[in-house]
């Protein structure tokens, strides 16, 4: 299963739970985003100073996930030009030439002195980053797993990115624990992104709340949610522009406080919400499109941890014909037996899913 897993759908407080939206987060505007909040860090901390030392790094930004993904980047560069010293004539894998190789790792890590210019890329990488880990751990530690540079990963290598991980690092300790109850030193990527998947489809633990995030992002630059979840590759103008961001709708917003019918909420006419993003595309079906975190959700909050009944409703729902005889499964059996509220998040959420297998 190669979905992107993980793609936030919108800030969900009620049950502290964040979800995923069907389709990517737009990187281009990630990108943009990340360039232009990079420029605004630069342009304050090189006012009168020319270049910066490694113990500024740490201090850099008061995300303190930035400063760890730049120290990264950092590591991740000595290794490649130390892997491009190596020649025929000299034994590169000698004890002695490997331990040499890390006196000077740690005397240049004491000496880090980085000029402006040079500093720019990193940070903006490292912006990257750190946006993409927040809003979809999943698809950034898909990137960290599956680098097109190597053929394998290492449980060693898991343990040296997880030194530098301070945001959602709870599926990265998940997948290292799997490879150390099973003993896996090293698998091809493809092995790893399969193990990576099942680890995800069973992990307990869902991704952190990402609104404390978006309000330390903000205090430099605001984040809207419609452009990091947006396929349209027009609203990188937001950032690139810098206007002045407006602030997210509240998914809730979507339904009106007086009673409903079922497929009355569904027809609602639908507002400029991250959710409305990709309303209009269909999907294959329920079990397909259902994400880790909305399935968490949805057993947790719907079916009171019942994995089995879940399992059941949504095969049930992928082989009705249409949307009235899904709706009327689901009104009959939950919405008056278990007295499901239509106005609670996950309810819409799980509506909105079946709107999307049956459009129209």
């Amino acid at each position: 299963m190669k979905e992107k897993l993980f793609l936030y759908l919108a800030v969900f407080l009620r049950h502290n739970l964040i979800l995923r939206m069907e389709g990517n987060v737009n990187h281009e505007s990630i990108d943009a985003y990340s360039k232009t909040f990079a420029e605004q860090l630069i342009n304050t901390f090189f006012k009168d100073r020319t270049s910066i030392k490694g113990a500024e790094i740490l201090e850099f930004s008061h995300i303190k996930q930035i400063n760890f993904f730049i120290l990264k980047i950092l590591f991740e560069k000595w290794q490649s030009e130390f892997e491009n010293l190596k020649s025929p004539y000299f034994d590169f894998q000698n004890e002695a030439v490997i331990k040499a190789a890390g006196s000077l790792m740690n005397v240049l890590s004491k000496n880090i002195l980085i000029r402006k210019d040079d500093f720019r890329p990193l940070l903006e990488e490292a912006t990257y980053k750190t946006v993409l880990i927040i809003f979809s751990p999943y698809e950034y530690y898909l990137q960290e797993i599956n680098k097109p540079t190597f053929q394998k990963i290492s449980l060693d290598d898991l343990k040296g990115i997880r030194k530098y991980m301070k945001i959602n690092g709870n599926l990265l300790d998940a997948y290292i624990d799997r490879f150390e109850k099973e003993g896996i030193q090293a698998v091809f990527n493809d092995d790893a992104v399969r193990i990576f998947d099942e680890v995800c489809e069973t992990i307990k633990e869902t991704p952190e709340e990402f609104e404390i995030y978006i309000q330390e992002l903000s205090k430099v630059l605001a984040v809207d949610l419609n452009v990091i979840y947006s396929d349209s590759n027009e609203i990188v103008k937001v950032y690139e522009e810098d206007d002045q961001i407006e602030e997210s709708d509240n998914i809730n917003e979507k339904f009106g406080s007086g009673q409903q019918t079922l497929l009355d909420t569904l027809e609602t006419e639908k507002k400029e919400a991250i959710i409305d993003i990709h309303e209009k595309k269909p999907i294959e079906g329920l079990k397909k499109s259902i994400t880790i975190n909305q399935r968490f959700m949805f057993e947790n909050d719907l079916f009171n941890g019942d994995k089995d009944e879940f399992e059941m409703v949504v095969n049930y729902l992928d082989n009705c014909t249409n949307k009235q005889e899904a709706m009327s499964f689901i009104e009959e059996n939950y919405v008056q037996k278990k007295n499901w509220d239509l106005e609670k998040e996950e309810v819409s959420e799980f509506f909105n899913i079946i709107n999307k297998r049956f459009p129209g």
